[in-house]
């Protein structure tokens, strides 16, 4: 899934945003080519993100902004950019049916104007480190074409250095933030 299999103008990206899609995500792709692996991971970036842990799907996520966007009359692209033009950051916030609350701001894609990404320690929302969650994806991808556990310190590293371009790491703690990943994305 790519932003535009969500319906237009909301513009969302699964692969950095949505704990369930990333799952899908390692399943489906554990035999696409290792070129296309890293260049869809490189897409998460570097810093720090917001990753919704929550039931809704992405298709649910973007109805229920749309259905808000509709019903404050706000949905169409200059009506949009004024409300959000109206707070003092140029953003606003959305609360969804699971409590979870999200951003919205202004998207640069043509037809997508609707950028959404998981607030801050939102309910069903957790913090983490861009380069945590390529490495455990990028392990548990590569792991599927191996036989090897993914707390391989070795395989980790491979994933790393060969895949993402990052230092190796000396070494792993399963109860850390890397360790937490892996379980949360095998669960």
């Amino acid at each position: 899934m790519r932003y535009t299999d969500v319906p237009a103008p909301i513009l969302f990206h699964p692969l950095k945003h949505h704990l369930g899609y990333i799952r899908e995500f390692i399943k489906e792709q554990a035999t696409a080519e290792e070129v296309t692996l890293i260049a869809q991971l490189q897409t998460i970036g570097s810093s720090q993100l917001d990753l919704y842990l929550g039931k809704l799907s992405t298709q649910q996520i973007a109805q229920e902004t749309i259905l808000y966007l509709e019903s404050q009359h706000i949905l169409e692209p200059e009506a949009y950019q004024l409300y959000l033009s109206n707070s003092e950051a140029n953003y606003g916030l959305l609360t969804l049916s699971d409590g979870s609350k999200w951003v919205l701001r202004w998207g640069v894609v043509k037809g997508r104007h609707v950028h959404l990404h998981p607030a801050r320690y939102s309910q069903h929302t957790i913090r983490v480190k861009a380069n945590t969650l390529k490495t455990a994806v990028a392990t548990l991808l590569a792991l599927k074409r191996v036989s090897a556990a993914a707390s391989d310190l070795s395989l980790i590293n491979h994933a790393r250095v060969q895949w993402l371009e990052l230092a190796p790491i000396p070494t792993y703690l399963p109860e850390e933030g890397l360790g937490k990943m892996f379980n949360l994305l095998q669960q």
